[in-house]
């Protein structure tokens, strides 16, 4: 059987700790991903480094021929600044605030919330004790924070939001596809039993659960495969340290090509001397040994489909971001998961995993692949122009005004006006909170 990154399995597959494994791949961050890949060649003796780059692997397109997958590996890499490098937790979730539709209410709902957000990334504070502090009139609901918070989790990294490891863990084994009876056994632990799991009470677990060791087994697998603290790879993101783009786009005989920076990835092979003795059908070869085999071959074809699939979705994104490769950020356009996942036959989950901290080299800086996603904005023009890209306005306008007459927001709103682009007065004062900028009497000198 065919195993795509779709990851769209029938509640009838077993999600077996291979197909965890490929979830957690194609997730993974190029640092988390390395890590992991040393730490299987640790347990897998089948598995070892390539010393030299896989060609295969040097998958590029071409926007003019979209059905080329022939392949290039004539690049270098370098270390490259990016527009996320000093980034925090709480700036991530702030520039997420384009992505949404909010009314003020709800901006200030967000903004509140995600201040509450820990460097962990965990909600710190119990909603109704935030609900206390809101500056709203009495009638403001509990439920409307716990619809904020909830949007906060759906769109952020999972696990980030959570008010507790149970729920951290929850959040993440939810958006998990595969065998019911093993997501529901994992989530009735994080749940009910994080304890016991943790003090190693196994038998306690089993008798609970009412299941046998191999069941626990898988479940205590995957448990341990989430992040309990899904907030600080933001702080590992520092300058000059080692992120860099796991693909980049340039132009090349006039079209515009991505290409995989397959430098930046540890690469695997079969170890020749003991492939030989798993080969033979002999009693002495056991069932285990056979297993870590076909695990490690599994493994390596997993490896491919996550380059190539983070080839595919990348290509994809920059097909829609023409001009913006050509003429910069103000020339993004909106795109929103579903074109992307519709326009490759993939489900948006796959989508939302493979664009999140997965970055890409672009003429105007390195950028998460989720950065090109956001919300749209007509222009008089009858164009639509991404939220992020009214950002990056607003921030240059701020940023070349006069700062002993700087721009009020209904200044902006004039100025952007002139450009085509109509943005009532509220909306840019929603646009510059998010920026964290001033209103103009505090920003004038």
């Amino acid at each position: 059987m065919k195993l795509s990154f779709n990851l769209k399995l029938s509640q009838s597959l077993k999600l077996t700790p291979l197909l965890q494994q490929s979830i957690k791949l194609l997730q993974a961050s190029q640092v988390e991903l390395n890590q992991l890949i040393e730490n299987y060649i640790n347990d897998n003796i089948f598995l070892e480094l390539e010393e030299d780059s896989l060609n295969s692997l040097g998958y590029q397109s071409n926007f003019n021929n979209l059905k080329d997958t022939s392949y290039k590996n004539d690049y270098s890499h370098e270390l490259f600044d990016t527009e996320i490098k000093n980034q925090t937790l709480k700036e991530y979730l702030i520039e997420n605030l384009s992505i949404f539709s909010f009314s003020d209410r709800d901006q200030i709902i967000f903004l509140i919330l995600i201040d509450s957000i820990n460097d962990e990334g965990y909600l710190i504070e119990p909603l109704d004790k935030i609900l206390d502090t809101m500056p709203f009139e009495p009638n403001a609901k509990l439920e409307e924070l716990e619809k904020i918070l909830k949007l906060i989790q759906d769109a952020s990294s999972p696990g980030i939001g959570a008010r507790n490891l149970s729920e951290c863990l929850a959040l993440q084994l939810k958006i998990i596809d595969g065998n019911k009876k093993l997501i529901d056994r994992s989530l009735k632990i994080v749940n009910e039993s994080l304890n016991l799991l943790g003090n190693k009470n196994y038998n306690k677990l089993k008798n609970i659960l009412n299941c046998n060791d191999a069941d626990l087994g898988e479940s205590i697998n995957l448990i341990r495969s989430l992040n309990p603290k899904p907030g600080l790879v933001f702080q590992k993101i520092q300058p000059h340290d080692f992120i860099k783009a796991d693909t980049k786009v340039e132009k090349i005989n006039n079209n515009w090509e991505v290409i995989l920076i397959e430098d930046n990835f540890l690469k695997l092979k079969i170890n020749e001397d003991y492939e030989d003795i798993s080969k033979k059908e002999s009693k002495e070869v056991s069932k285990e040994l056979k297993d870590k085999y076909q695990e490690a071959k599994w493994l390596i074809k997993s490896l491919k489909e996550r380059s190539i699939t983070i080839i595919r979705v990348s290509r994809a994104i920059m097909k829609n971001q023409i001009e913006f490769l050509e003429k910069g950020k103000l020339f993004l356009k909106p795109l929103i998961l579903k074109n992307i996942a519709e326009e490759l036959d993939l489900h948006e989950s796959t989508i939302s995993r493979v664009t999140t901290n997965k970055f890409i080299l672009t003429p105007h800086g390195t950028f998460e692949l989720k950065y090109f996603f956001g919300s749209t904005i007509k222009t008089d023009s009858g164009n639509e122009l991404s939220s992020k890209a009214i950002l990056f306005k607003i921030k240059e306008l701020v940023k070349n005004e006069d700062s002993n007459h700087p721009y009020s927001d209904e200044n902006l709103s004039k100025l952007l006006k002139k450009e085509g682009i109509q943005i009532a007065r509220r909306t840019i004062a929603k646009y510059r909170i998010a920026l964290k900028i001033l209103p103009s009497n505090q920003r004038k000198k």
